[in-house]
């Protein structure tokens, strides 16, 4: 049995308040979680499955990056094995990228391992204060445009959708069947695409932590310990998972079909 000391609520005030990006990631690379400025800026840039961007992971994250970025990747991934394989025991990065409003900005990358048990890794980005000499020059990182599926889905979820709520009742009795019809048809194919974008998409965030951690082989008492529910709790979640993913009643463990799915 692993000994859990890691107790979220005791850093949680630091952790949502601090103004730079955090994410804390399993000894695989897995985002387990982040914080609400991480979240805010996934939303701005684009990311429409998960905005806290559990059950992602950093290292083939740093792989789908542009040709431009390549190099400056490749030696942010080296540098996070270092630390997650124990060679190294913190990695630092400075780099340079334009937000949405055009502004250069320069940020230094933090990782290193939590002492406690399982293992737990947090990365941060912090910006450095205008004027702060950097001895690294990095390539500039444009903001990730919407894709052409992101922006219809979007218009779908956005315009299509209320105004298919807008005529609820209004119209006459056949009309109104085709329109809950169509308002069915319209939810069951956003759900349906954002879960093609990724998996954990239709699941809360404490959803996508328990899937995360089932799949990675903890145990319910564990997880109950590492995020602080009780066993109840973890029962619920997991039933919910079930149903959402369409397996509840079907003969097959929770791990064994999240291993299928991620």
């Amino acid at each position: 049995m692993k000994k859990f000391t890691f107790k979220p609520k005791v850093y949680l005030d630091f952790f949502e308040s601090f103004p730079g990006y955090i994410a804390v990631l399993d000894e695989k690379g897995n985002i387990i979680a982040t914080n609400k400025t991480w979240q805010e800026a996934a939303l701005k840039r684009g990311l429409i499955a998960r905005s806290d961007c559990i059950g992602y992971n950093y290292l083939k994250l740093l792989e789908q990056v542009s040709e431009e970025e390549k190099k400056d990747a490749e030696e942010t991934k080296w540098g996070l094995l270092e630390v997650l394989q124990g060679r190294m025991p913190l990695f630092k990065k400075l780099y340079r990228f334009h937000d949405s409003n055009k502004t250069q900005k320069e940020y230094l990358l933090t990782f290193f391992r939590l002492t406690n048990e399982p293992k737990l890794f947090v990365i941060l980005h912090e910006e450095l204060p205008k004027g702060e000499p950097t001895q690294e020059t990095s390539s500039k990182e444009e903001p990730v445009s919407t894709s052409p599926s992101a922006e219809w889905i979007t218009f779908v979820d956005k315009v299509i959708n209320p105004f298919l709520e807008l005529l609820k009742g209004s119209l006459p009795t056949e009309l109104e069947t085709l329109r809950a019809h169509i308002s069915e048809e319209v939810k069951r194919f956003i759900g349906q695409t954002i879960r093609d974008i990724h998996p954990l998409a239709g699941l809360s965030t404490k959803e996508a932590q328990i899937a995360l951690m089932v799949r990675e082989g903890y145990s319910s008492e564990e997880i109950c310990k590492y995020l602080n529910l009780s066993k109840e709790a973890i029962n619920f979640y997991r039933k919910r998972i079930r149903e959402k993913f369409g397996i509840k009643g079907k003969k097959i463990s929770l791990k064994k079909y999240l291993d299928q799915l991620l």
